[in-house]
């Protein structure tokens, strides 16, 4: 197993990956453009004879940044995120489905979660909640993440205005909802002084 930076040459295992685990269209090449060669976006892959089976994505935002960023509750979020400079939003993690249950998402979580500490005052992610399977839950409360909060049909108008479809909702809109975690024990930024 390897564990590297997101490379374009990785791109089309990684949306074909994406394509089946968080539906049709739900990442695209110009998006994956941003994680290259970026001093705020950060993306790592796990290769295993030399096949992408994992990739997560981070950025980087300040408060004003993360409250534009995100689908919903846009005003809670800046309240979360106000007293820190530099706030880490994983965006994804994915694994193939042949290797889902080995280890691959929480190693990507555990080993980007300590790669983007040291840029960052402050980590939060969030989770799609699926009937199918809420592993990334289990994986984050294991790296140290607690659940904070829930936002019901999270991606519905994002679902409709981008075209893509859902493996649990199928065509738009997405009525799936996201659970937000944050790393435990962030020090505030004013503690720090």
């Amino acid at each position: 197993m390897e564990f590297i930076t997101f490379q374009s040459k990785h791109f089309e295992q990684v949306l074909t990956i994406a394509n089946s685990t968080l539906g049709a269209n739900y990442l695209t090449v110009p998006y994956l453009n941003k994680y290259l060669n970026s001093n705020t976006y950060f993306a790592f892959v796990i290769i295993e004879d030399d096949e992408v089976i994992g990739f997560t994505s981070l950025v980087i935002l300040t408060p004003k940044e993360l409250k534009k960023t995100v689908l919903k509750e846009k005003d809670w979020f800046y309240e979360l995120s106000k007293k820190y400079a530099r706030i880490a939003l994983r965006k994804q993690t994915i694994v193939h489905p042949n290797f889902i249950g080995k280890g691959y998402g929480s190693k990507l979580v555990e080993l980007s979660s300590k790669l983007i500490e040291s840029l960052c005052d402050f980590q939060l992610s969030t989770v799609w909640i699926k009937r199918s399977n809420n592993a990334m839950s289990t994986i984050l409360l294991k790296n140290g993440f607690e659940r904070t909060k829930t936002l019901h049909n999270y991606w519905k108008a994002d679902s409709l205005e981008n075209k893509y479809s859902c493996p649990e909702c199928g065509t738009p809109p997405c009525m799936c909802s996201t659970e937000v975690y944050r790393k435990k024990n962030a020090p505030a930024l004013t503690d720090a002084f």
